[in-house]
């Protein structure tokens, strides 16, 4: 659930909060693991400039729309682990689901973890109607996150300058699923 007090999702293992200008650091890191950012972009790893610049739209964003990608922190021990949220996709008018964790995180179940509460958060908090996620072909492990949080593949498709899997879900998918 969403605290307009201290702006964060509380999911049994995480906290999803709004990014701050203080998050360049451990964003940089993490943008800057040639894993983590092999099926992202060009896949190459990000400068601290390019950080800096994609850390600025996350922000714009969360001005302009009031919600958006949020810093995922671990409960246990308050590290900084990646990012996950809602934000628009390239070039349209949907509602996209996202995320990204630091390599030591993975094959844990909280890229999953985190996205089902985004979900949760788009259509209850949002009042959204339907969410979708892009993924390059070869991540399979993002493809798993996706499918396992209710999106089915619906097309391939452009975005972000590369071709990618399109999935969807509505909010009826999601309540169904959450029966």
């Amino acid at each position: 659930m969403w605290s307009e007090t201290n702006k964060t999702v509380e999911t049994a293992r995480l906290y999803l909060r709004r990014f701050d200008s203080g998050d360049l650091d451990a964003f940089a890191v993490l943008n800057g693991d040639a894993d983590v950012v092999r099926y992202i972009g060009d896949g190459k790893p990000q400068t601290r400039s390019q950080t800096q610049m994609r850390l600025n739209a996350v922000l714009d964003h969360w001005e302009q729309h009031g919600f958006g990608l949020c810093a995922v922190i671990a409960k246990a021990g308050g590290a900084f682990i990646g990012f996950c949220g809602l934000q628009y996709l390239d070039g349209t008018s949907e509602i996209e689901v996202g995320y990204r964790l630091a390599k030591r995180f993975w094959g844990q179940g909280l890229a999953t973890e985190a996205a089902s509460a985004s979900l949760k958060y788009g259509f209850d908090e949002l009042g959204l109607d339907r969410i979708v996620a892009v993924v390059h072909p070869e991540n399979v492990a993002s493809q798993m996150v996706i499918q396992k949080i209710g999106l089915q593949y619906e097309k391939d498709a452009q975005f972000y300058g590369s071709e990618l899997e399109y999935y969807a879900i509505t909010r009826a998918e999601f309540k169904l699923s959450q029966r």
